[in-house]
């Protein structure tokens, strides 16, 4: 019946942006491989047109450099065109793109936010603030009872300026004799004041008594 009749005929759907932005962009190569063919007959012309001698044979030589040159001027023509739509459609695109990107966003937020409705349901601020008050005074009970378990006894708690500047004096000294004798300086209890004894060695005869001219003296 369709044969006969004709049916609608199934319609195709619209290119989408990218396949349009790929297809003027395989186009605008198409363009420039031509645009650089023709570059390079023009230099070959040109050497032509040197090499003629001025006459009928150099001018159809520039009449020929003349139709390639309009060739290629009506290519950059049309290739400037589909550089301009194929900047469109990428703005487009991207406009596009930057709208998908918010409503993903938007969702985004949107289900973060029930989320975030549905967790707080559950908590209670009287609560919260009623456990923090109870917390602070557990500290505050433990802080006291720290402090009377490190209370010291049997220790002297009146003491006088002069007794502090005594000690400090004392420690003051005893800062500078240290200082003095150096780090490395071994302390008098750890030295050993006993000399080593020597190995037995031959005493040596006394020294013969010997007049003006050196000969022995006789006893």
């Amino acid at each position: 019946m369709k044969r006969m009749f004709g049916g609608k005929k199934e319609e195709k759907p619209a290119p989408s942006l990218h396949e349009a932005t790929d297809t003027t962009v395989k186009r605008t190569g198409v363009l420039e491989d031509k645009i650089k063919a023709l570059d390079k007959q023009l230099v070959e012309l040109k050497g032509q047109i040197k090499a003629a001698r001025p006459g009928p044979a150099q001018n159809r030589i520039k009449q020929r450099a003349m139709q390639v040159l309009k060739q290629k001027r009506m290519y950059e023509g049309q290739r400037n065109q589909l550089e301009g739509i194929t900047w469109n459609m990428e703005q487009v695109n991207f406009a596009h793109e930057n709208i998908k990107t918010a409503q993903h966003t938007a969702d985004a937020l949107k289900g973060s936010a029930a989320a975030l409705k549905t967790s707080m349901a559950g908590i209670k601020i009287g609560e919260i603030e009623d456990n923090m008050d109870e917390l602070n005074d557990l500290m505050e009970d433990a802080n006291e009872i720290n402090d009377a378990l490190g209370r010291s006894y049997a220790v002297e708690d009146d003491i006088d300026e002069a007794e502090l500047d005594d000690e400090l004096a004392a420690l003051d000294e005893q800062i500078a004799l240290e200082t003095e004798l150096g780090d490395s300086e071994t302390p008098a209890y750890l030295t050993d004041t006993t000399e080593p004894a020597q190995p037995n060695q031959p005493v040596p005869a006394a020294a013969e008594e010997t007049d003006e001219f050196g000969l022995p003296v006789s006893a």
